[in-house]
């Protein structure tokens, strides 16, 4: 139909177009269709073929471009690139034909193995990828690689072996071809004479020279190259080791070596090594060597080789016994103690049979607290005991006690305890920041002491007075010295050394009788004055009446987010004024809780039973701080140097366990147990009990039952306020307790008038020192060693029989009261060891120590534990670093 007849029918020619419009895939509104485009470059032939190098492939490379709709695109340029080995292509482009493809011929590079070769759509990063494996060209060289021109004795095996490498024109080894070795001269023998070629076309023998001396030859040579050989010489040498004496070598000691061909001329020709060190020849004759042994790091004893040679060989090494110069030898309950970083090393002969343990521990007495020292512990096992060989000594078991009997305490007054400990340790970095900032012009002095009191005595109230005092704000970033709360009191029982005043404002409901008061009052004059005063000397009567004011108010509930139980301050001990403090009351005063049961403080209700059980320990251990600031601080000569935190607090809980001895009828020195320490019903419960809790804290406690990895190693002695560690900083009342209790029943004795007299010297006997300075210029002997023993003492305290003095407390035992608490988590834990190779690193704080338990249940080899530092460097004396071992069976 022709253009005129469609005009004739325009409806025709609509029906026509949209035909034509729906044929090609649009219609009204649509975009029109997507263009091809290369998006497929499809391998067709020529992939994964094996060829020769520098030859070209059988078969040719052949792709095919595809759209995105999978049709064959004619037109579109290949690159064809080689990617790896080095070959090339008869052409770097085609363009694709009407089926979609192009192709080339790829030509293998001169390098044998793996090939590569891209084919990539032009202007796109369409490709394929193909690979081709090229063998080596035919037989070349025949390469001498190494082994000639060694020395040896007569009959001796070369060191290094005869290396030949075959290859084609190209340097490509090849493989799977015979090489045969001849021996030419010599009379030696081969092992093996022929070998086949490996991947990299070497080949290799091991040579051992016949009897003659002079030099001796070996040929190898290859069937497919005829004619063509490589030669090997060697020079055989009379030159041989018959004998090394003694039976044992011993580090640092002369040794001999019996032989023949020894340079006697220049001894230092001839060379030797034990055990992989570099022996000193002192002296050489044609048929001995003498040689001094080297000494190592802390080896056991083992079978070590010996090898002797001269320059340019030596003969195959010879295993001999090589042992450390003296071995560890204590016996049951003695301590080693190692403070020589170079030195920190223990060496056990081997043992057939009995069982041993011995507890080891790397400490840290730097007085850093913050400062960790890291130390790697190693053990090293040598040779086996041979049978009848040292036997060691069948020894005592540990002594049996029940386990698991009793809780330490219970979680309500350990949490109590916790939060009140957390409080005062802050309170008492407040106090030293009173006495370090202010002049002392500003204390308040008395006529006692010698110094002209500022102010009027106070007279001794009567019961029914009233009182006012200030109660210093000891909230967080509150300042004591000028915010306070002042309170109206009345008295309700006044002694002989105590005055017990309640404020009018505490709650009524629970409130303490005049009954309870009056008996607290006899508790505070019959025993806590007196055993204070006996153990720290007299208080300085700031207000010159001869008494300690105990102030109960509710006031002190409210403070600290109802944390503390009571407190003393250093507030007290300077003048009422804007220049000294307005907080202060000008004598000696302990501000305690109430009972709360309503929590009226909206802190935390607190029981009379909770109050009363408390108040006695408490005013022991607040009147302690009393004590200590002003004789330190006001006594003459006036100083200072403030005992550091961890002395005053550890006093200060010793003095709670004095005076419990008084009260109960105890005496230092009596090695209590568990039924003091744990039965809630025993009297000493209340006195001891927290002691050994905050002990068990030190040792890694995580109540109820759960216990640190890191402790209490990462704890310390010295407390300090700004440590962030897996131990609490409050965590070190216990340890230093613990250690003033060490040092007191291990020195007190030797004093004119026992214990106390060390007690008192320890807090005035060298006003101007304070930490370790003080202790060692009090005990007279240094205090590194004094630090090692008392941690050897917290495992080996009646844990061992018969075990040294230096390592034990006489007053508590500890073995007893912590093997019947029922949390496994109290308890010290040592990481066990056994007598097989280990290492392992740990961090420990300055004032701190990682306990590690060695032990066999049935004989051992020989064995050596060595204490390091980072990279095995010594540990750093700046950490006083400290070694010891006690034999616990």
């Amino acid at each position: 139909m022709d253009r005129r007849a469609i005009g004739d029918h325009p409806w025709l020619f609509l029906v026509l177009s949209l035909a034509a419009t729906w044929a090609c895939g649009s219609g009204p509104g649509e975009p029109p269709p997507e263009p091809p485009r290369p998006a497929q470059v499809a391998k067709i032939s020529g992939d994964a073929q094996t060829g020769t190098v520098n030859q070209a492939l059988a078969e040719a490379i052949v792709v095919r471009v595809n759209d995105q709709f999978g049709q064959p695109m004619s037109g579109v340029t290949v690159n064809f690139a080689v990617t790896a080995g080095g070959g090339s292509t008869a052409a770097a482009s085609a363009a694709t034909d009407a089926g979609g493809q192009a192709s080339t011929t790829w030509t293998m590079g001169t390098t044998a193995g793996n090939q590569q070769l891209t084919a990539t759509a032009s202007g796109t990063s369409v490709r394929a990828t193909f690979s081709a494996t090229a063998d080596p060209d035919a037989p070349s060289d025949l390469l001498l690689v190494s082994g000639s021109n060694q020395v040896a004795p007569r009959n001796a095996t070369l060191q290094q072996p005869l290396v030949v490498r075959l290859t084609d024109q190209f340097g490509n080894g090849l493989s799977n071809v015979p090489v045969e070795f001849v021996v030419l001269t010599g009379g030696g023998t081969l092992n093996p004479a022929m070998v086949n070629t490996n991947a990299n076309g070497r080949a290799s023998t091991s040579w051992t020279l016949g009897d003659p001396e002079g030099e001796q030859t070996v040929e190898a040579r290859v069937d497919v190259l005829p004619g063509v050989t490589l030669q090997f010489s060697a020079q055989a040498v009379n030159f041989s080791v018959t004998s090394i004496s003694p039976d044992t070598l011993v580090e640092g000691a002369q040794a001999t070596i019996i032989g023949e061909g020894f340079d006697d001329a220049t001894p230092s020709n001839n060379v030797v090594t034990i055990d992989g060190v570099a022996a000193t020849v002192v002296a050489a004759t044609p048929t001995e060597l003498t040689v001094t042994v080297p000494t190592y790091d802390c080896r056991p004893i083992r079978m070590a080789g010996v090898s002797v040679g001269q320059s340019g060989f030596s003969l195959p090494a010879i295993n001999h016994p090589v042992r450390p110069t003296s071995f560890l030898n204590l016996a049951v309950g003695e301590m080693r103690l190692l403070q020589t970083p170079g030195e920190f090393c223990f060496q056990f002969p081997p043992s057939a049979s009995g069982a041993e343990a011995y507890i080891i521990g790397v400490g840290s007495a730097a007085e850093t607290p913050t400062a960790q020292m890291f130390s790697t512990l190693r053990g090293t096992a040598g040779l086996a005991a041979s049978p009848g060989g040292v036997t060691a000594q069948m020894l005592p078991q540990l002594a049996s006690t029940a386990v698991g009997q009793m809780p330490l305490i219970d979680a309500e007054r350990l949490a109590a305890r916790r939060a009140h400990l957390a409080a005062e340790l802050d309170l008492r970095q407040q106090d030293l920041e009173l006495i370090r900032t202010r002049s002392h012009a500003l204390l308040r002095g008395s006529s006692r002491s010698g110094v002209t009191a500022t102010a009027a005595a106070r007279a001794v109230p009567v019961v029914g007075d009233t009182i006012r005092f200030r109660v210093p704000n000891i909230n967080f970033n509150a300042n004591s010295c000028t915010q306070f709360t002042e309170v109206t009191t009345v008295v309700r029982a006044v002694g002989d050394a105590g005055v017990f005043v309640t404020d009018i404002a505490n709650p009524t409901t629970g409130a303490l009788t005049d009954a309870e008061l009056q008996a607290a009052s006899d508790t505070f004059d019959l025993f806590t004055y007196d055993v204070d005063t006996l153990y720290l000397g007299p208080p300085q009567d700031l207000d010159g009446n001869e008494r300690v004011y105990i102030v109960l108010t509710i006031e002190v509930n409210k403070l600290r987010n109802g944390a503390v139980a009571g407190f003393v301050t250093t507030a007290d001990l300077f003048a009422r004024s804007p220049s000294g403090c307005l907080s202060s009351d000008t004598g000696e005063v302990f501000y305690s809780h109430v009972p709360d049961p309503s929590n009226t403080a909206g802190t935390s209700g607190r029981t009379k039973a909770g109050v009363l059980g408390q108040m006695p320990s408490l005013i022991a251990h607040e009147f302690a701080h009393i004590i200590q600031f002003e004789r330190r601080v006001i006594e003459p000569p006036v100083s200072n140097f403030i005992p550091d935190l961890w002395e005053l607090e550890g006093q200060a809980t010793l003095m709670e366990e004095v005076v419990g001895h008084a009260i109960i009828g105890n005496s230092p020195g009596q090695n209590i147990g568990a039924s003091q320490v744990l039965d809630s019903n025993h009297p000493g419960f209340t006195w001891y009990n927290p002691s050994f809790a905050q002990l068990a804290l030190y040792y890694g406690w995580i109540p109820p039952s759960g216990h640190s990895a890191t402790a209490p190693e990462l704890c310390t002695l010295f407390g300090d306020p700004e440590l962030t560690t897996a131990c609490e900083p409050f965590w070190f009342y216990g340890a230093s307790w613990s250690f003033q209790r060490y040092v007191l029943d291990r020195f007190g004795p030797s004093q004119p008038n026992g214990e106390t007299d060390l007690s008192r010297g320890w807090l005035v006997a060298n006003k101007d020192l304070d930490g370790v300075d003080n202790i060692e210029a009090l005990l007279g002997v240094g205090f590194d060693s004094v630090f090692s023993q008392w941690a050897a003492m917290h495992w080996a305290d009646d844990r061992i029989a018969n075990a040294d003095p230096l390592v034990q407390m006489t007053s508590w035992n500890l073995f007893n009261i912590f093997s019947s608490v029922s949390a496994e988590g109290t308890r010290l834990v040592p990481l066990e060891r056994t007598f097989t190779t280990f290492s392992g690193s740990r961090s420990i704080r300055g004032g701190s120590t990682a306990y590690t338990r060695l032990s066999a249940a049935a004989g051992h080899p020989a064995f050596s534990v060595s204490a390091r530092g980072a990279g095995a460097a010594l540990l750093p004396a700046g950490s006083r670093p400290q070694f010891w071992i006690v034999r616990e069976q």
